[in-house]
């Protein structure tokens, strides 16, 4: 059983069908257009642009908004919770008062044509020890949900009492719950959505503006009020051509250390330029063997990996053994005898002509 499949239910059971829509493009942001999200060409990366109660206090108890999320695509789950509950390490009090903007829901996820399913719920915690506690119990579950495949239902059944335990509460409600599948029979784009507790006959549609990133309403996004009729939440659709954590993939990981050892053996750089050869192979199945990359973003990755490692070997065979390279637009010095994914420079890699760059 999948966390769409549990969280899923228990919102159909617990919450009414209110608002879900898709802002209009040109009522997102100056020159915001809509791009495709081809398949296999890119990720999809969703984030909640805001979240927000109507009320943050009612009679003498404070409240604040928790979003709970699940998205599912291609064997692909990923479980988030989005709160300001995170921060009481920091501070116990006030927790009203914390704004959570542009927090990442899920991604960046290979992109393969078919349905991404999106299951969200939108809290109304009251403040205090004990929903702190509890959000504290679902946040550390979030932490585990890289377990394996066979542990899934297990899982699942953790997040199912937990989401119980919060519906339990009197004072901690569900203000509004979305299940729903992109892009639904149409091509899959990027673009923002809102959901409001509230039906549809309670608004105007062409009154919500997003304006810098915050939801307003009004005749246009410079005079719209910020909006405060309903609980909301804003979650956009985001498409990324490149995966820069791509270092610290399962699998592609163990291979900064690999690679390091060659670099940093005190053989010669014929020798080394032999380990490498024996290597390269592996790491080139380890990139084909990763589900989490698209088939550009591969060959991106093993250019630019290997045009490092023969950078190095090229510096300490002329007896040169550092260089100043810009990476990331920041001059960096690099020692030839060593090697870090860090240090590789993934924005402007060219192809390797040879099937294996070190022969």
């Amino acid at each position: 059983m999948s966390f769409i499949d549990v969280v899923g239910s228990l919102f159909v059971a617990r919450s009414q069908q209110l608002c879900w829509l898709r802002i209009p493009d040109d009522h997102v942001g100056r020159g915001y257009l809509a791009e495709p999200i081809k398949r296999d060409e890119a990720y999809v990366v969703l984030r909640m642009r805001e979240m927000s109660l109507g009320y943050a206090r009612k009679l003498w108890r404070k409240y604040y908004p928790v979003l709970h999320g699940f998205t599912q695509h291609a064997g692909h789950e990923e479980h988030q919770l989005i709160g300001p509950g995170q921060l009481k390490d920091l501070s116990e009090s006030n927790l009203d008062r914390v704004i959570n903007l542009n927090q990442r829901l899920a991604g960046p996820i290979p992109y393969d044509g078919g349905d991404l399913s999106l299951v969200v719920g939108l809290y109304s915690v009251p403040a205090g020890d004990a929903a702190k506690a509890l959000i504290k119990t679902v946040g550390d579950i979030t932490a585990a949900a890289g377990l394996a495949v066979g542990q899934l239902p297990q899982l699942a059944q953790a997040v199912k009492t937990g989401v119980e335990s919060i519906f339990q509460l009197n004072d901690c409600r569900l203000q509004l719950g979305v299940r729903d599948t992109l892009p639904c029979g149409k091509p899959l784009t990027t673009g923002v959505y809102v959901g409001i507790a509230a039906p549809r006959d309670r608004f105007r549609d062409f009154e919500l503006w997003l304006n810098q990133g915050r939801l307003v309403k009004g005749q246009d996004p410079i005079s719209g009020l910020p909006y405060t009729d309903h609980d909301y939440m804003v979650i956009e659709v985001e498409r990324r051509t490149t995966r820069e954590d791509w270092a610290t993939l399962p699998g592609i990981a163990s291979f900064d250390n690999k690679f390091g050892d060659v670099m940093r053996s005190s053989a010669s750089p014929q020798a080394k330029r032999a380990q490498l050869r024996t290597l390269w192979p592996e790491f080139e199945q380890a990139l084909a063997n990763s589900r989490d990359l698209t088939s550009p973003d591969r060959r991106r990755i093993q250019s630019a990996v290997a045009n490092d490692l023969l950078g190095r070997l090229r510096l300490i065979e002329t007896g040169n053994p550092f260089e100043t390279r810009s990476i990331a637009h920041e001059p960096r010095r690099i020692v030839a005898n060593d090697f870090d994914f860090l240090d590789v420079d993934t924005s402007h890699s060219a192809d390797v002509a040879r099937l294996t760059p070190f022969a």
